[in-house]
C-alpha cells in the first residue's frame, strides 16, 4: 500500500517522464482532487495510506493529463478566475490570467457601469465576475454554443447572479439588436489565432474549444465586423474592451478607427506581451 508521500513523488516522475510541466502542481492538484483535500492538508497527511479505490481513481487522472494531454481545469471540473470557482468543461476555454487584466480594466474604466454587453460568454467567467463587482451592472451575454450556454448558466447560478447575467444563443450581437445603442460597456475575449497557427498550439491548447480559438486567415475574422457591431451597441461615449492576439494592435485600432472610434489604446498582459484593446465612442 502506497503513502500519500510516496504517490506525489511518483506522480510528479510519471508527470515529467511525459513531458508535462509543471509536473508537481498538476499532480498535488490532482491527487487532492481524488481525496478531497486542500493542497495544504496534503502535506499534514504525508504518512497516510490510499486505498486502492483512491490509487486507481489517481491513476486515471494522471493517466489522461499525461498521455491525452487534458488540462487540469477540465479534469478537475474547475477554475479559479478572479477570486471565484468557475465550473469548465471541454465545450467551453479554461479562463486565464490574462483576461482578468481585462476585468480589472473594465471595472478601472467604466466603475458606474450598469448595462453591458459580452460576446461569447463561454464559461460566463468575465459576465460573472463583472456582475459580482458591480451589483447594480446588468450584463446581456450571447454565444454561438448551447453547450457553452450551459455551462455559463451553471456558473451564473453558482455565483447568485441570474438576476444580472442574461444569456442568448446567436452569433455576435445578433440576437439583441433592438438593444443597438443602450450599452454602456461592450466586452469580449474573441477568437483571434489565425487558423494556419492552430496547428502548433501545445496539445493541451488543442482540446479547447476551435471554434473559441480560431480566428481565421490572419486572426481578425470575428473581431472585424465584432468591432463595427459594437460601436452601435455602444452608447455615447461607451467603452469597447477586448482582449486580442499579441502583434494585432494597430490592425485592430485601425478597423475601431474605421468602424468610428477615435479614441484607443492597447495594453500588455503579465508577459509583456500586446493583449488587451480599449476603444470608446465618442460622445458624453
Amino acid at each position: 500500500m502506497f503513502t500519500l508521500r510516496e504517490i506525489l513523488t511518483r506522480s510528479t516522475e510519471y508527470l515529467k517522464k511525459n513531458g508535462i510541466e509543471g509536473a508537481r502542481l498538476d499532480g498535488e492538484l490532482l491527487v487532492a482532487h481524488v481525496l478531497g483535500l486542500s493542497r495544504l492538508k496534503l502535506y499534514l497527511q504525508l504518512e497516510r495510506p490510499l486505498e486502492e479505490t483512491e490509487l486507481a481513481a489517481a491513476r486515471r487522472l494522471l493517466w489522461q493529463r499525461a498521455k491525452k494531454r487534458l488540462p487540469v481545469a477540465y479534469l478537475l471540473g474547475k477554475k479559479e478566475f478572479y477570486g471565484l470557482d468557475f465550473f469548465v468543461d471541454e465545450s467551453v476555454l479554461i479562463p486565464r490570467p490574462e483576461t482578468e487584466l481585462l476585468v480589472e480594466r473594465v471595472l478601472e474604466f467604466a466603475p458606474g457601469a450598469q448595462t453591458a454587453l459580452e460576446v461569447g460568454v463561454g464559461s460566463g467567467a468575465i459576465a460573472v465576475s463583472l456582475a459580482k463587482a458591480l451589483p447594480k451592472l446588468q450584463v446581456w451575454a450571447t454565444d454561438l454554443s448551447e453547450q457553452a450556454l450551459a455551462v455559463a448558466q451553471k456558473n451564473c447560478l453558482l455565483h447568485q447572479v441570474t438576476g444580472q447575467v442574461h444569456l442568448y444563443k446567436g452569433s455576435l450581437g445578433a440576437p439583441l439588436e433592438e438593444l443597438a445603442g443602450s450599452f454602456e460597456v461592450v466586452v469580449s475575449n474573441p477568437p483571434y489565432i489565425p487558423k494556419g497557427e492552430l496547428a502548433a498550439l501545445a496539445p493541451e491548447l488543442k482540446c479547447e474549444p476551435q471554434l473559441a480559438l480560431d480566428g481565421g486567415a490572419d486572426g481578425l475574422a470575428v473581431i472585424r465586423p465584432l468591432v463595427r457591431q459594437a460601436f452601435s451597441f455602444l452608447s455615447p461615449g461607451g467603452l469597447l474592451a477586448l482582449e486580442i492576439g499579441s502583434g494585432q494592435g494597430q490592425a485592430v485600432t485601425g478597423i475601431a478607427q474605421e468602424a468610428g472610434f477615435a479614441d484607443s489604446q492597447c495594453q500588455s498582459d503579465y508577459a509583456g506581451l500586446e493583449r488587451l484593446f480599449f476603444a470608446w465612442r465618442p460622445g458624453k
